[in-house]
């Protein structure tokens, strides 16, 4: 499945391609993608829709960071949230 991000003016988020929602909070998202994990940081997130059957995720806050991950370092954000 495509992976496709778009962001607007840093508060209004879209990405396609997600597997599965992994951690959903006002402050961190972690989304599974086919081989990695997307992690978006912000304040004040909202999710106004999450299909994982279409694999679409909207949201809408203050958008601070999105990255990329590989399997090993999804372990280390989950050391991190869950401390």
């Amino acid at each position: 499945m495509e992976n496709k991000l778009t962001l607007i003016n840093q508060t209004n988020l879209t990405v396609t391609g997600i597997k599965k929602a992994i951690i959903v909070s006002e402050t961190a998202l972690a989304l599974e993608l086919e081989n990695k994990t997307l992690q978006i940081s912000g304040k004040n997130m909202e999710v106004k829709k999450l299909d994982v059957e279409t694999g679409i995720l909207e949201v809408n806050g203050i958008i601070d960071s999105i990255k990329y991950v590989g399997s090993k370092e999804k372990i280390n954000l989950f050391k991190r949230i869950f401390k």
